[in-house]
């Protein structure tokens, strides 16, 4: 906005506030900004989507809120209301207002960096055992992020300390999910699964589409094992089905999204799938990772658990004392 928008911003706030305002006793006990909040359709549609384990997540339990009060270039507002629709008591001014939320589960493994700015204002997860690789870029083992929605709206005005200002927003995905299925062979003496995806984003702003560039992740994502029940077939065949969030692919082009699973059975087997960097770095809003490769598991038959009748017979052993 040019300096002389806000010049004129300021008359109207200063005429307003000298001509217009009534005094409030209690301020804190009055709402004059309301905010409501939405999500588009491709939001809705992933956090109603429980194809895995997942629950359908529905609405936030909580959305925070940050105001920045343009004239003083600072926060001069912080909070959280219940939902995604709440009020507060702002005094006149000219804002810009980032809305978010993550308060999806009942564990929280976003955190939050750069708050000061809404330029800067980023979401990341825990992250560990950084090293630089063959590119120069800081790999690291990272936390799945929550379900993560922001808006950055600007140049909100607020012009009078009884009235409600309502401003609505459409929150704007900064996680998303991914989805894929396996076919395997082998799977009898399987106990779990385990899947790595690298190359991922390990961090998304709050206000903007930009991601740190210089940093990939790699998520680990439980698999569900699944039989396939016709009875012509065996028990070895089936499919694994895998479903997470992420903050999408990292677009360097030397940056591979390479996945490799991991089975335990007594013994970890590894197994790397084909390159699919190329379809997984298309799918920058989530969904479904399509594997056209057959896993085909063989190792040791681990995690033996013998019954009474694999024992041999028993045999009396002296022990001297």
């Amino acid at each position: 906005m040019s300096k002389i928008i806000r010049i004129l911003l300021l008359m109207v706030l200063l005429v307003s506030a000298s001509c217009q305002r009534k005094l409030l006793q209690e301020p804190h006990e009055h709402r004059n900004l309301i905010i409501k909040a939405h999500f588009d359709s491709l939001g809705r549609a992933q956090l109603m989507s429980n194809k895995s384990s997942y629950a359908p997540l529905g609405t936030p339990a909580s959305t925070k809120y940050v105001l920045y009060d343009k004239f003083a270039g600072k926060v001069a507002y912080t909070g959280s209301f219940e939902g995604i629709e709440g009020g507060m008591y702002v005094e006149e001014g000219l804002y810009d207002l980032l809305v978010y939320t993550t308060d999806f589960n009942e564990y929280d493994a976003n955190f939050f960096r750069g708050m000061d700015n809404p330029l800067t204002a980023e979401t990341y997860t825990r992250q560990t055992s950084k090293h630089d690789n063959d590119f120069g870029v800081t790999e690291m083992n990272m936390v799945e992020p929550d379900p993560t929605f922001a808006v950055l709206q600007e140049d909100v005005v607020v012009l009078h300390g009884y009235e409600d200002n309502v401003v609505e927003v459409q929150l704007v995905q900064k996680s998303f999910k991914y989805y894929l299925t396996i076919k395997a062979l082998g799977l009898h003496n399987i106990h779990t699964a385990k899947m790595n995806i690298s190359g991922m984003y390990t961090s998304a702003y709050l206000a903007h589409e930009d991601h740190r560039m210089d940093e990939a992740g790699t998520q680990t994502v439980e698999m569900d094992i699944h039989y396939d029940t016709n009875p012509d077939e065996s028990i070895d065949n089936g499919y694994l089905y895998g479903e997470f969030w992420a903050f999408g692919p990292n677009q360097r082009e030397d940056i591979l999204n390479s996945i490799i699973l991991y089975f335990v059975n007594g013994d970890v087997i590894r197994r790397e799938l084909d390159d699919l960097t190329a379809q997984i770095k298309t799918l920058d809003k989530g969904g479904e990772i399509i594997v056209t490769q057959v896993l085909e598991i063989k190792g040791p038959a681990g995690g033996f658990e013998p019954g009474v009748g694999d024992w041999d017979d028993p045999t009396d052993v002296e022990i001297i004392l």
